[in-house]
């Protein structure tokens, strides 16, 4: 349609020209630039009509990659949540379920035939209190006699991992040497 229109105009003004004298070369330049520019304008505007379309169902694509991308982020952050808490869980149950076992039965009811039983029960309470009284320990030591304990708190002390004034007893800190460091 705007194809016609302009060739109208251009058979007009060639026929008007054509009448008042032969065309020039001017005008008939200046004819085909017209026609030139106009088919070129065409070609711009289907062009940006068909990217318009274009960046429009590209858009659309990409929302829907956003939102699947979101979706699996989502799962992804639940099933490490429930990972989490499951293995967290699982670790904090079985390290209560060893102290549990191992306190209580190196402090509870003893079997006196177990050699080093009464050390082992007594290290158990003084590591886990750091500091405790001989009658303390006693109270936690089911099975043996106070005699018996604190003779076994001097052994303990002889071996320089307690501290024992005849009442009180300290476990005995030993700062571990660092490797490599004051070294030359």
């Amino acid at each position: 349609m705007i194809l016609q229109v302009i060739l109208n105009i251009a058979t007009v003004t060639a026929e008007s020209t054509a009448a008042s004298t032969s065309m020039n070369s001017e005008a008939i330049l200046s004819i085909v630039t017209i026609s030139i520019s106009t088919i070129l304008s065409i070609g711009a505007i289907i062009l940006s009509i068909w990217f318009y379309k274009e960046s429009t169902s590209q858009n659309k694509e990409t929302a829907l990659m956003q939102t699947e991308m979101k979706n699996a982020v989502e799962k992804l952050e639940q099933l490490y949540n429930r990972t989490y808490t499951d293995t967290f869980g699982a670790l904090k149950t079985q390290l209560s379920a060893m102290q549990k076992h191992i306190f209580t039965s190196s402090v509870g009811d003893t079997d006196n035939s177990e050699p080093n039983q009464l050390r082992f029960s007594i290290l158990g309470c003084v590591t886990d209190k750091k500091s405790l009284t001989v009658d303390e320990l006693c109270t936690h030591l089911k099975g043996f006699q106070k005699g018996e304990i604190i003779e076994m708190i001097c052994e303990i002390q002889k071996d320089g991992i307690v501290d024992f004034n005849g009442t009180q007893i300290n476990t005995i800190i030993k700062e571990q040497p660092v490797e490599g460091v004051g070294e030359e």
